[in-house]
């Protein structure tokens, strides 16, 4: 009986000693899970991307872009993407558009990903603004992302797409 109380506690100790070693050593236990799965949200969230069948999979893009760059905030339930065109497509982009309202004269902030074309544009105009017409983004559309304009930037075929869920 002696022994059997022995053996059993020693195998509770030798589960008890495994199982703390198992614990990832310099992690913190004591930090929720959620806090560090929205920490990893929140950096990808931030990283540009370049796949345009993932960008696919959440607005439409109705002609084969030339280059593209993007970036998703969940937060926010907002996508942006700077797409080129080529000077064809850039023009029928802006012909359907212009269905679903008229354009307007804006000015864009320029964003540190933005490609290196639209940042020098941008510091070419002294407040790094990129100036363009806007229009709605209706061909775009892939729900939850229903709202949103596209803007042609100035003297090229780039376009910032900016689309929000709904």
């Amino acid at each position: 009986m002696k022994v059997i109380k022995t053996r059993a506690i020693l195998a509770l100790f030798l589960s008890a000693m495994s199982l703390s070693g198992c614990s990832g050593g310099t992690t913190n236990s004591n930090i929720p899970l959620s806090t560090t799965t929205s920490n990893s949200d929140t950096n990808n969230a931030n990283a540009t991307k370049t796949n345009v069948e993932e960008l696919g999979l959440l607005v439409n893009i109705p002609y084969e872009a030339l280059d593209i760059v993007w970036k998703q905030d969940t937060a926010s339930k907002k996508v942006v993407a700077v797409l080129r065109f080529s000077t064809e497509d850039a023009n029928k982009i802006v012909a359907e558009s212009e269905k679903f309202g008229p354009s307007q004269n804006v000015s864009l902030s320029v964003e540190t990903w933005f490609p290196d074309e639209l940042t020098a544009q941008g510091e070419m105009s002294g407040d790094s603004s990129l100036k363009g017409l806007t229009y709605p983004a209706n061909a775009f559309y892939l729900a939850p992302y229903t709202s949103g304009r596209i803007t042609r930037i100035e003297r090229g075929d780039f376009f910032v797409l900016v689309l929000n869920a709904q």
